[in-house]
């Protein structure tokens, strides 16, 4: 009778465990260093379109409330024309254009005239005059601030001085109520005159 003894399985040693579970370990970090990899990379992700979104957002706002740049060019300041032969005081009855050198200058008028008035007391309509050019015995003027638009409207007028020196003041466009175009104003030599001189001269400043 044999005696059979029981049969164990071969112990693993530590020396033939060791390389499996290094393997493991180094296999493990490597999966740690990917996941980490992918989460820093996908933070970034969400952190650059979201500052895209950002400034998209505050663009937009921006612009919706500030107007849009004009392509228009301003408009260039009117230059001023040396008055020459235009300057001085030019008048009929209560009518009056005076021109500084400089170009400068400015308009009165009899206002409409109330029951009882007269030229003398109505209250007279004014206005700003500019030169804009001179040639010779005409020129181009700028008007502002009528009082009266039927009488001198603003916007640009055109002058002439006559050989009897006379100031026709003739308005661009035509108005109701303006004796300016069909009479002239008395220059400094017309005012010396005397009366009789005047009616010789067919002109009447006034008195």
């Amino acid at each position: 009778m044999s005696l059979q003894l029981p049969v164990r399985p071969p112990k693993t040693t530590a020396e033939e465990a060791s390389p499996t579970t290094e393997a493991l370990i180094r296999e493990a970090r490597r999966r740690q260093r990917r996941r980490q990899l992918v989460t820093v990379v996908a933070v970034l992700i969400v952190a650059l379109v979201g500052l895209q979104i950002g400034r998209v957002i505050t663009t937009r706002s921006g612009g919706e409330g500030s107007p849009p740049p004009s392509s228009k060019t301003p408009p260039r300041p009117v230059p001023l024309a040396t008055a020459g032969q235009f300057a001085g005081t030019w008048r009929v009855h209560t009518t009056a254009v005076i021109i500084q050198a400089d170009g400068h200058g400015s308009v009165t008028w009899p206002g409409p005239l109330l029951p009882g008035e007269s030229e003398a007391t109505a209250t007279p309509g004014h206005a700003q005059l500019q030169l804009t050019a001179v040639t010779g015995t005409r020129a181009t003027a700028l008007v502002s601030g009528s009082t009266d638009q039927s009488v001198l409207p603003d916007g640009p007028t055109g002058l002439r001085v006559s050989a009897q020196d006379l100031l026709y003041v003739m308005p661009a466009r035509p108005t109701t109520a303006s004796a300016f175009s069909r009479s002239g104003l008395c220059g400094p030599r017309a005012l010396d005159l005397t009366l009789a001189q005047q009616i010789a001269a067919h002109i009447n400043c006034g008195a």
